[in-house]
């Protein structure tokens, strides 16, 4: 938007923080995940395992969102939360 923040009407504030959102999505399904780094004291094995699992709990979320929208992607969180407890 062309018009400062402050000056928006609270409907050009939301359109323009959708915008945004949308922007920042695109970008990180367009990102490629970085490798990550090991510190010396672990091994792979320890380090790898959770790290993993978390990346693929976050794809699956993402896939999901993109698929199916963001409410399907929510009730997935929250279904692993109750999964959990």
């Amino acid at each position: 938007m062309t018009k400062p923040y402050h000056e928006m009407t609270p409907a050009e504030r939301l359109a323009d923080r959708i915008a945004r959102n949308r922007e920042i999505d695109k970008r990180v399904l367009d990102k490629k995940p970085a490798a990550s780094t090991t510190s010396g004291r672990k091994t792979k094995s320890q380090s790898a395992a959770p790290v993993r699992s978390a990346n693929n709990a976050f794809d699956k979320f993402q896939e999901i969102k993109r698929t199916q929208g963001i409410d399907a992607a929510s009730e997935f969180v929250q279904n692993r939360i109750k999964a959990v407890d």
